[in-house]
């Protein structure tokens, strides 16, 4: 047994679960498995700071983009509820569209999503990445070299951030909504619990935040039924507990203002070190993977966790 399977997440190790809420046709989650990430090297970049993850089903790969603005390609292995191997075959740093490395102030990428991933045409996938430091949402190709931007409401414009690192820290591609994203936390003037998801269709939801402070939302994913999972991450600095919370935003649970009650999924808090969890991606029926981010140092590590939705 090696030790990326004895190693055990710290969430399931260290961290206290706190009573979900129950509501009928609340989706029920259950963790299958953990697998740490070595910090190794590939093409010259260090796996470390992941935070964003996503499945493209037609290329069997599964991507992830880290603070430093760097892209990643992993070959994965699951059997039987298990994740067997975690593989890394590629890396690379994130270009502007004419192959000159991000600036440093512009490459903090968060959040991850993509596009013609499940479309039968092996070739055709394009990373959609959101990034915190100047808020935007941009088109890459796997291989980190941007296409385009996408246009955002107003509202996101920087000036509007409530803190420079409070940007857009999640991204999500919905069938029916097209590419929904999210600051970390609430923009100026609005309550600092009261988190608003922003579409490229103009439409706008919002909901409370987990009741702990800080919570701000740190990844998003579309789900076959058409709803959200809304992962949030709180932490006020020592001796306060690190929380995370994967939460279940039902579109018919929202008024006609966009005004949404959230059911809470899974709870997790400690004291002590718990994973990190940044990113989150939907792999096939009803299984998914969250990843964490070691913040590039020695004492914590790149954990991915399977789990599933029923």
């Amino acid at each position: 047994m090696g030790i990326a399977r004895m190693l055990m997440p710290l969430w399931l190790l260290l961290a206290g679960v706190l009573p979900a809420s129950s509501h009928a046709g609340t989706p029920q989650l259950q963790v299958l498995d953990s697998f740490v990430i070595p910090a190794d090297k590939v093409d010259g970049v260090r796996v470390s700071e992941l935070s964003g993850l996503a499945w493209d089903e037609d290329e069997q790969l599964l991507y992830a983009v880290s603070d430093r603005g760097d892209v990643f390609h992993f070959r994965l292995k699951l059997e039987d509820g298990r994740i067997m191997a975690v593989d890394p075959v590629f890396a690379a740093k994130l270009l502007d569209s004419k192959g000159n490395e991000l600036k440093k102030k512009r490459r903090d990428s968060e959040g991850l999503a993509v596009l013609n991933a499940a479309n039968g045409k092996p070739g055709d996938t394009q990373l959609v990445i959101s990034l915190e430091g100047e808020p935007r949402v941009v088109r890459f190709t796997p291989q980190g070299r941007a296409i385009q931007n996408i246009g955002l409401p107003r509202a996101l414009d920087k000036k509007n951030l409530r803190h420079g690192n409070d940007g857009l820290e999640a991204v999500t591609i919905h069938p029916r909504y097209g590419v929904i994203t999210a600051p970390e936390m609430p923009l100026k003037g609005q309550p600092e619990n009261w988190h608003t998801l922003y579409s490229t269709t103009g439409r706008e939801w919002s909901f409370t935040a987990y009741p702990a402070e800080n919570s701000g939302i740190s990844a998003l994913e579309a789900l076959p039924d058409g709803n959200l999972l809304v992962l949030e991450r709180a932490w006020s600095g020592f001796p306060s507990p690190l929380v995370v919370s994967l939460r279940y935003l039902d579109f018919r649970q929202c008024d006609k203002g966009g005004a949404c009650t959230l059911q809470d999924l899974q709870v997790f808090s400690s004291h002590l070190l718990m994973d990190n969890y940044e990113g989150l991606t939907h792999v096939s029926g009803n299984q998914y993977l969250l990843v964490s981010d070691d913040g590039g140092g020695d004492w914590q590590r790149t954990v991915l966790t399977l789990f599933t939705l029923d």
